[in-house]
């Protein structure tokens, strides 16, 4: 199955969870807010949501500074 994260495309296993795909492609998860499709998708929720074909997700990490 295809996604794209950031603008690149990646294949991932069917069924793959949010989180899993994160931990598969060494992504902090401090820091960051995730969208896909256009929608934010909560921490909470990033264990119970698998990814589909053809998302597009976007990960912004928040950084400090001044």
């Amino acid at each position: 199955m295809n996604i794209k994260l950031n603008g690149k495309k990646f294949t991932v296993d069917e069924k793959l969870s949010l989180i899993d795909f994160l931990k598969n492609n060494n992504i902090d998860e401090k820091n960051i807010v995730i969208e896909i499709n256009k929608k934010i998708i909560t921490k909470s929720l990033w264990k119970e949501y698998r990814l589909n074909d053809n998302d597009k997700i976007e990960i912004i990490t928040a950084v400090g500074g001044g």
